[in-house]
């Protein structure tokens, strides 16, 4: 079996580091290859770097995981690689903590020292970055990013598409909306409606997120 990590960008070098860790335990892949869409090098850290249209040539010895940042391409990444009868690899840091009674969705990652408690439901393409907690009876809904050292409250009910910043804290209880950012270092005390930029300790609302994306002036 093939390991294809799609995007060869930062977070798939950070994804690649969760794949190899893995693998050094478990030997799951033959390979391990990034895929784009259209590949300017043939290798990335000394992976080999094939097309997506190579990547479908292969999809019968391929399970893929998608290592993107913005949540919103993730989600547009997620359903082409589904509709092209991908198979999802769903990649858990060997030094994650997982309670035996958390339901993980497809495509999943989760990287270093994360630790999800008791009850927890995470979705289809979710990335947990290292060091996130995660806490008891949460609902992390698809295609969502929690970030390095957030620390989400009990019973959350986080929307999908949504990106919590480095450093978050939420209080628990707390629903958030679909398609909503964090910013880094935010404390938050109230529930968020879908499609809201906040930040700050106590976290507000700083504008709409009119364009339901995170990475406003950068490309992954």
């Amino acid at each position: 079996m093939i390991l294809g990590i799609f995007g060869a960008g930062g977070l798939g070098r950070e994804v690649l580091i969760v794949a190899k860790k893995i693998n050094t335990l478990k030997s799951c892949w033959e390979k391990i290859i990034f895929v784009v869409d259209n590949p300017v090098t043939d290798r990335v850290v000394g992976v080999p770097v094939v097309s997506f249209v190579q990547a479908q040539e292969l999809k019968n010895n391929l399970e893929i995981s998608v290592a993107i940042g913005e949540p919103s391409s993730r989600e547009i990444v997620y359903n082409r690689l589904k509709e092209n009868n991908f198979k999802f690899a769903t990649l858990i840091h060997p030094g994650v903590y997982i309670d035996e009674t958390t339901t993980i969705g497809n495509g999943v990652t989760i990287c270093e020292g994360a630790t999800i408690t008791s009850c927890v439901t995470i979705g289809d393409n979710v990335y947990i970055q290292p060091h996130a907690e995660i806490g008891h009876d949460i609902k992390i809904r698809d295609h969502s990013v929690i970030g390095s050292n957030a620390e989400i409250g009990g019973t959350n009910i986080i929307g999908k598409r949504v990106f919590i910043g480095f450093m978050v804290g939420t209080l628990q209880g707390l629903t958030i909306g679909d398609d909503v950012e964090i910013s880094a270092g935010s404390i938050v005390f109230r529930d968020i409606e879908s499609a809201m930029i906040v930040m700050g300790n106590p976290a507000r609302v700083i504008r709409r997120n009119e364009g339901h994306g995170v990475f406003h002036k950068t490309k992954n």
